[in-house]
């Protein structure tokens, strides 16, 4: 079992706005600011926190800023700043130009009053919340089930708005994703009709809108493979039976789907097999995706071995394609916090980066199960391939399968949510987790 990480304490400031007036709202000559318990990355407590504060009603509208900062003995320390919209008359406070503000919250208040561009989403908009809001609470009412309490919001991002819902049967969850992602809507219907346990059951969609509101599918895995700090790590009750099971909940799936590729592809998914990822190859590898020379960057001896071993991975890829295992569907981004689980049973969401690819690229280990359950689960999965190679050279391609699956996986964000989003820095070097989790495989092939 892991460690236990250490709680995590956060300095939060929140910009409230008024651009009609071109101030923002102050107390005692700066923008409001709270310790929180827990990240407030996804916006969890933050209205309700400064509703108490300010004596208002608030909504999120968008991180603006968020920082790691220096950890403590006995804590993890983070900063971020919210931009929320005020739903009440008034507040407590006094409404300030950005100029009379401490220099460090100069750019933030500006930020605040710009016109929101064509890019960013509704849920980040002034009053979009409640658009929101209105669609959730006439389908509940249409299927007789109202809520019992406020939406409790679970993420609040540029790529999603995902809230928990009461409701007296039980729980339901709301999700709203961006244009760019809005073919998640019809796949996720067709997946939870055609191929059961691939996705929870959908109760109301609106493709034009990019909604869904969905059955409880279970709890997300938090097992803390990735390194991710979840809150409620489940390591301890996590068997290798259940390593054995999800994995072959994975195969299970993408064989149903091999016969069912042409209705994936109508429904508006992309090819991302090796052939694609070959031909972002050498793009990938020749320096442009490393920011050498920006903080976080791929440092000059780790871009030289990335770029040694395009040659290795050209092999792979193309034996990947070669290879008898056909495409399959794909998740795109299949990790143990899209999992869920209710009793014996494993259902995948979030299936924004649904795709078509080698089903070796997509299926992962390290990202699914704890790493001493391992060979079990490799065995479990391959089980489904069995046949189509000899054993020793089925485990091989998986191998290879995973390594050169990271290229896969950076290309989610670098061909797919930096061509989208509004503010691309928030993701500019998410890819290069994927880039160093390659260099960690070594030399192995």
């Amino acid at each position: 079992m892991s460690d236990a990480p250490k709680p995590v304490c956060s300095t939060v400031v929140a910009v409230i706005a008024d651009p009609e007036r071109g101030r923002v709202l102050a107390v005692a000559g700066q923008l409001p600011e709270l310790q929180m318990a827990g990240s407030v990355y996804f916006g969890q407590g933050v209205t309700e926190a400064f509703g108490t504060l300010l004596g208002a009603e608030l909504a999120l509208l968008r991180r603006v800023a968020f920082r790691r900062l220096p950890d403590t003995e006995t804590h993890q320390l983070r900063g971020a700043t919210w931009s929320l919209d005020l739903l009440s008359d008034s507040a407590h406070g006094e409404w300030s130009l950005p100029a009379d503000l401490p220099a460090e919250q100069r750019p933030w208040a500006e930020a605040a009053l710009l016109p929101a561009p064509p890019a960013r989403p509704l849920w980040q908009r002034s009053g979009g919340q409640a658009q929101l809001l209105a669609w959730l609470d006439d389908e509940l009412a249409a299927q007789e089930r109202p809520r019992s309490a406020a939406p409790q919001i679970i993420k609040h991002t540029q790529i999603s708005f995902l809230a928990r819902v009461p409701t007296a049967p039980g729980p339901l969850y709301f999700k709203a994703v961006p244009g760019f992602f809005r073919s998640e809507v019809p796949v996720t219907c067709w997946l939870s009709r055609e191929l059961p346990g691939a996705a929870p059951p959908v109760l109301a969609a609106d493709a034009e809108q990019g909604f869904l509101l969905l059955e409880n599918g279970g709890e997300a895995l938090n097992l803390n493979v990735v390194g991710w700090g979840f809150p409620d790590d489940q390591r301890g009750t996590w068997t290798p039976n259940d390593s054995r099971a999800l994995l072959r909940q994975v195969a299970h799936l993408q064989r149903a789907s091999e016969a069912r590729l042409d209705d994936l592809r109508a429904l508006g998914l992309r090819e991302r097999g090796p052939q694609y990822v070959l031909t972002w190859l050498p793009r990938l590898l020749d320096g442009r995706y490393f920011h050498t020379a920006q903080e976080g960057g791929l440092s000059a001896e780790e871009a030289q071995r990335l770029q040694a071993m395009q040659p290795r991975l050209q092999a792979m890829l193309e034996r990947l394609a070669a290879s008898p295992v056909p495409l399959t569907l794909g998740h795109g981004d299949l990790h143990e916090g899209n999992v869920l689980k209710r009793q014996e049973h494993f259902t995948m969401i979030d299936w924004s980066d649904a795709c078509i690819t080698h089903p070796f690229l997509d299926a992962n280990l390290s990202y699914l199960v704890p790493q001493e359950h391992a060979e079990a689960a490799a065995d479990a999965y391959l089980d489904a391939w069995k046949g189509m190679l000899p054993p020793a050279e089925l485990r091989a391609l998986y191998r290879a399968g995973q390594q050169a699956g990271e290229l896969f996986r950076a290309l989610g964000y670098i061909d797919g949510i930096q061509l989208g989003v509004e503010d691309a820095s928030e993701w500019g070097n998410v890819h290069l987790t994927h880039f160093r989790a390659l260099l960690n495989f070594g030399s192995e092939g």
